[in-house]
């Protein structure tokens, strides 16, 4: 299993006999240089493509991948999603509808379990937490988990409420990514560097911190500006703050993730 940055979402490749199946396609201005680095890899040809879930950093390349010869496997929402316009609120950012090339044509809303050239693929729907499109990867004999986006390894995470993300989600999201995974695991987030158990545990304890201040703070009937004012990520900006989001923004995110 290898892992490729800088292409938008991590993407994972996973090598053999039969073919690759690859975890998400990137952006789409890097989607050549990406092929031609998978076609690096060996000889043999493109089979699945999986999508983590809908966002363009990480199925702008799904045409070009289905060209290619790729099946692509997602959730039933991330099929949705991709088939109709979408607004990314947070970043005022508005998606027409993919064509039909970069549709998924296999999709699932539970578990599914591939087994592709002697390895066991586990693709696990996971609660709304990034978007309510997300899922895991785990390559069972390997020991990778690829987590997409419901792990940004060492900074704020991204949660797309305008996609049905939340942060109470997204915890239960990295909860159940950590009854999968275990010590000796390698972890693929979404973005940032190659991830560990110890990793992942990490920002789910942070994530779960966050979420009950700003909970607490929302429930006491404070405003999203008063609940910001009040810095409840004061004591982690240092480690967590240095990423996409800026603490503000991150509290801003969380509050407005939360019903």
């Amino acid at each position: 299993v290898y892992m490729l940055s800088g292409a938008g979402g991590n993407i994972g490749v996973l090598t053999g006999t039969e073919g690759k199946l690859v975890v998400d396609s990137g952006l789409l201005p890097s989607t050549a240089a990406v092929l031609q680095a998978i076609g690096q890899l060996d000889a043999l040809p493109l089979k699945y493509l999986v999508n983590t879930h809908w966002h363009f950093d990480h199925t702008d390349g799904n045409a070009q991948f289905h060209n290619a010869g790729a099946t692509i496997v997602a959730t039933e929402k991330t099929r949705v999603r991709l088939s109709t316009p979408q607004t990314i609120e947070l970043f005022q950012l508005h998606f027409p509808p993919s064509p039909a090339p970069a549709l998924p044509t296999r999709t699932l809303n539970s578990a599914f379990t591939f087994y592709h050239d002697g390895e066991e693929v586990l693709l696990q729907a996971l609660p709304p937490a990034h978007t309510d499109t997300d899922l895991l990867v785990y390559f069972k004999n390997e020991d990778v988990l690829h987590a997409g986006d419901v792990f940004f390894n060492g900074f704020y995470p991204v949660i797309d409420y305008s996609s049905g993300g939340s942060a109470s989600g997204y915890v239960d999201g990295m909860a159940e990514m950590l009854s999968t995974a275990k010590d000796s695991t390698k972890i693929i987030p979404g973005h940032g560097p190659l991830g560990s158990k110890a990793d992942l545990t990490s920002a789910h304890d942070m994530l779960a911190t966050v979420r009950d201040r700003v909970a607490a703070a929302k429930k006491s009937g404070k405003s999203i500006e008063e609940t910001v004012a009040s810095k409840p990520t004061a004591d982690l900006d240092a480690k967590w703050g240095k990423g996409l989001l800026t603490p503000d923004l991150f509290v801003t995110v969380v509050y407005r993730s939360l019903s």
